[in-house]
């Protein structure tokens, strides 16, 4: 490299100056590099973003007992996030089927 570089009318220090560019560039362009793919993995998210896993349409936020439930505003289901349903349980004492929801995941 240093012989390509005297070839092209670079002295020592412009050598010098002319690596630490090149240090400085391919740094940048590593962390561009890496910029990009988390902003294609965060587009990649979105189309799935709040859609219905059963019949694919939009889903929204809805009230339930105190707590925000996804619900589909095609087949009406109701989704619950992770943690959603034990505080829904644990927020009232359920009979019926809810009652039996939570005998079923009591551990």
């Amino acid at each position: 490299m240093a012989k390509e570089l005297s070839e092209h009318g670079y002295d020592r220090e412009e050598e010098y100056f002319y690596k630490k560019n090149k240090e400085l560039m391919d740094k940048m362009r590593t962390e561009l590099d890496t910029k990009r793919a988390e902003q294609q993995a965060k587009s990649e998210h979105s189309p799935h973003w709040m859609k219905c896993p059963k019949c694919g349409k939009e889903m929204e936020e809805a009230p339930l007992a105190g707590i925000k439930v996804d619900q589909c505003t095609g087949c009406m289901g109701i989704y619950f996030d992770k943690g959603e349903l034990e505080l829904l349980l644990g927020a009232q004492e359920p009979k019926g089927f809810l009652g039996g929801l939570k005998r079923l995941f009591k551990t």
